[in-house]
């Protein structure tokens, strides 16, 4: 019963997509950290505008920044349900995407200076607590921005498949209280955000009109003759 239950909300074609997807998160935020350490670079670059400074430090922007992630898990769930083509095509471009971002962090590594947290309760504690575990290091093009709109750019990219219209506009929404709150927050800048929905484009693009789509679908189709199918 449980099974059954979990495979309606993740088919058992979607899952190696989707799992991709998270790995090449970890690979594309991850690595670069361990590679400038390894390389003992200081080199680094401050992308603040003066038009950055405009933008208050909320901290209670900090809930819909941690909030992302199961945004995250909605937009990509949602679209990979739609069929095994959709779900390959949104792990295809998801890839593209974050090899370009692994690339714009090694080779253009920026960071940000970030204020101090001054008050108290819950919203104190987990922005002080975000700040300790995430480094204002690995931030253009922002990895944030780009899933967003990247999950909001496949559910508009529906036009053999019947989306309700308030999907798209929560989804859409939801992208620009995200992009608010890494600005809010501190923790990117307008430059990060607009490189995030760039790469986000790009990866599409490059997943619609490529042949790589068709690899990844060659992928999930020999792991859906696995044993490891049978078992999940």
């Amino acid at each position: 019963m449980l099974r059954r239950n979990w495979r309606r909300f993740i088919p058992i074609y979607a899952i190696l997509p989707l799992v991709t997807t998270g790995l090449m998160n970890l690979f594309a935020y991850q690595l670069p950290k361990l590679i400038q350490l390894l390389l003992h670079s200081a080199r680094s670059y401050d992308l603040t505008s003066a038009l950055d400074v405009q933008f208050p430090f909320r901290p209670g922007w900090i809930w819909v920044y941690i909030a992302t992630f199961l945004f995250w898990v909605y937009q990509y769930t949602t679209v990979a349900r739609e069929s095994p083509e959709r779900a390959c095509r949104l792990a295809a471009a998801d890839f593209v995407a974050k090899l370009v971002c692994f690339l714009c962090f090694v080779i253009t590594p920026t960071f940000n200076v970030r204020p101090e947290v001054t008050i108290g309760g819950a919203t104190g504690f987990l922005m002080r607590f975000i700040y300790w575990i995430d480094t204002p290091t690995n931030l253009f093009p922002s990895i944030h921005c780009f899933v967003a709109w990247l999950g909001t750019r496949f559910l508009y990219d529906t036009k053999n498949l019947r989306r309700p219209v308030f999907t798209r506009i929560v989804c859409t929404v939801g992208s620009i209280l995200v992009f608010l709150s890494t600005l809010y927050t501190r923790q990117h800048v307008l430059l990060d955000v607009a490189a995030g929905i760039a790469v986000a484009e790009y990866g599409y693009l490059i997943a619609k009109y490529t042949p790589l789509t068709g690899t990844f679908q060659k992928l999930n189709a020999r792991f859906m003759k696995t044993r490891l199918v049978d078992i999940l």
